[in-house]
């Protein structure tokens, strides 16, 4: 079965589950809620070999931190969503100030990433990896989303392939999923 398919066959799942998790959620039970996640699983390999060496490779950073820039980006809900909608994704550039980084995510404990930013945004790391010649670059702006994303389908079918053609766009030949 493709992606495509497991995805029509999950969406079900998902609605069931979204009937019993959403009364648990607005009562503050996410881990409750949770707990039944109809979770998905892709089918194939998601990995592609790089055809070069790392050290002469473009890096695009991808975080599901939920960071925004204050007085840039409307800030993201922090909470899970299930709805349609397509999750969002705020673009940092490296020159950002980071006293103007906001953590809108409140699925995490947040105490690490306000003490060092690196910790789920490593933006030094993947400089200094750069520095040792690691890495070839970095794309000019990291990608930032809200985690929690509950309803994959408009993850998969708009969002994804949103990040792909930007990454592309961008030269990316090696990408860098943080979750948090």
């Amino acid at each position: 079965m493709s992606d495509k398919g497991v995805l029509t066959s999950w969406v079900p799942k998902y609605e069931a589950w979204c009937e019993q998790a959403q009364p648990l959620m607005e009562q503050g039970k996410g881990k409750e809620a949770m707990s039944s996640y109809p979770w998905f699983t892709t089918e194939g390999e998601p990995f592609v070999r790089l055809g070069k060496p790392l050290s002469q490779a473009c890096v695009g950073l991808l975080t599901t931190g939920g960071y925004s820039i204050q007085g840039q980006h409307e800030p993201f809900t922090g909470k899970p969503d299930f709805s349609a909608t397509a999750p969002e994704v705020h673009l940092i550039p490296l020159d950002a100030d980071r006293s103007k980084l906001r953590i809108d995510h409140r699925g995490y404990d947040h105490r690490f990433a306000e003490e060092d930013y690196n910790a789920n945004l490593p933006l030094d790391r993947l400089r200094e990896m750069i520095d040792n010649g690691e890495i070839g670059s970095i794309a000019n702006d990291t990608l930032a989303m809200m985690g929690l994303i509950t309803n994959l389908k408009p993850l998969i079918e708009e969002t994804i392939p949103q990040i792909v053609d930007r990454f592309r766009s961008d030269g990316v030949e090696a990408a860098l999923l943080v979750p948090s």
